[in-house]
C-alpha cells in the first residue's frame, strides 16, 4: 500500500466523497490485508514481480474502497466474503488477468444472491481454475465464462443459455471439473440441451414453488397446463405463470392474467401413474411436471415413459 499511495489517492478521495470517514477507510484497508496476502501466497508469478504485485494490490484496495461508502464491506457482508475468502481460494496463473476481476466477482455474487447456491458457485470456480490447463491463457473473458457455467451449475436456471454459450470458450477439463461430471462433458451437455432435467447423477422428484406467505408466488393451488420440458405453463388464482426448470435449478416467473384459459385441463389416462389427486400435468423432453389437489407445490420428476433415452 505504501508503494501504491499515489495511485490510491483518487480512490480514497472518492470514498471520502461518498461519506466514508478516514477511520473507516483505514480499517477496511487493514482488514483486507490478510486476504490479499493469502491470495498472493498462491500466486508465485505475481509475487515474483514488484510491479505486478503493486498493480494487484492497488486494484484490490480500489475495489474495497469502492465498497466502504455503501457499507458493503462490513463484517459478515456478501462482498467481504467474496474478497476475503472466495478470491484468495482461486488458484490459477493470473498473469493475463486484470485486477478488476476482484470487483467483477463481487458484483457477480451480488447478482447471484437468491438465485443460486453461492457456496456451490465459489467451489465451482475454484474447481475449474484448479483444472485450468497451463497451455491456455486465463483471461478476464474466460474467467467470466467460467463464472457463468459455475453459476448455472449452482442453480441459476436463467443463466442456462448464457452458460451454454460460455461453455464453448472453455477447455473440456475445466468444464468437467466445474460441472462435476465423470462422463464425456460435451456429450453430457448435448443431452442436457435436449432433455433439460436430465443429468448423469440426477433423478428423483423435486418440489417447485410455494404459497406466497411462505416465500412462493401463488395464493391459490397452482395447476399445470402445458410445457416443453424447460418452460412450463401454470395457472394459479386467475394468474398465469411460467416455471423454468432444468437439472440444477428452477424459477417461477409471472406471465400476467390467465385470461379465458380453463385452469383445470381435462385429465389424461397417464396421470393416474402419478397419483389420484393430480389436477394438472404435462410431460415433455423426458420430464413430467404435475400439480396436485390442495398443494401449493408442483412436482417435477423424470418421465419413466421416456425409457433409456433420458436416463441413459
Amino acid at each position: 500500500m505504501a508503494r501504491s499511495a499515489d495511485g490510491l489517492a483518487r480512490s480514497v478521495a472518492t470514498a471520502r466523497a461518498g461519506g466514508a470517514s478516514d477511520a473507516q477507510i483505514a480499517e477496511a484497508l487493514r482488514a483486507t490485508g490478510p486476504a490479499f496476502e493469502r491470495w498472493l501466497d498462491r500466486q508465485p508469478a505475481v509475487a515474483a514481480s514488484t510491479a505486478t504485485t503493486d498493480a494487484w494490490a492497488l486494484g484490490w484496495a480500489t475495489v474495497v474502497l469502492r465498497l466502504v461508502p455503501a457499507r458493503r464491506y462490513a463484517e459478515g457482508s456478501l462482498a467481504r466474503w467474496v474478497v476475503d475468502w472466495v478470491v484468495p481460494a482461486l488458484v490459477a496463473d493470473v498473469r493475463d488477468l486484470s485486477p478488476s476481476v476482484v470487483g467483477d466477482l463481487v458484483e457477480s455474487a451480488t447478482r447471484l444472491w437468491g438465485h443460486a447456491d453461492l457456496t456451490a458457485w465459489a467451489r465451482g470456480l475454484e474447481a475449474g481454475l484448479r483444472a485450468w490447463p497451463t497451455d491456455t491463457s486465463l483471461t478476464d473473458d474466460r474467467l467470466r465464462a467460467l463464472g457463468a457455467v459455475a453459476a448455472w451449475r449452482a442453480g441459476h436456471v436463467r443463466l442456462r443459455a448464457a452458460a451454454s454459450q460460455a461453455a464453448e470458450a472453455l477447455p473440456d477439463v475445466v468444464l468437467t471439473a466445474t460441472l462435476q461430471v465423470d462422463a464425456e462433458v460435451r456429450e453430457t451437455l448435448r443431452r442436457n440441451a435436449t432433455h433439460p432435467v436430465w443429468w448423469p447423477d440426477g433423478g428423483g422428484d423435486r418440489r417447485i414453488g410455494a404459497f406466497r406467505a411462505f416465500g412462493g408466488a401463488w395464493t391459490a393451488p397452482p395447476v399445470v397446463v402445458g410445457g416443453d420440458g424447460l418452460r412450463w405453463d401454470v395457472r394459479a388464482g386467475g394468474d398465469a405463470f411460467t416455471v423454468v426448470a432444468d437439472a440444477f435449478g428452477d424459477t417461477v416467473l409471472p406471465a400476467g392474467p390467465a385470461g379465458d384459459v380453463d385452469p383445470a385441463p381435462a385429465p389424461e389416462p397417464w396421470w393416474s401413474r402419478h397419483g389420484e389427486d393430480v389436477t394438472g400435468a404435462a410431460r415433455a423432453a423426458g420430464a413430467v411436471l404435475m400439480s396436485t389437489r390442495w398443494s401449493h407445490r408442483l412436482t417435477l420428476r423424470p418421465d419413466e415413459s421416456a425409457g433409456g433415452e433420458v436416463g441413459g
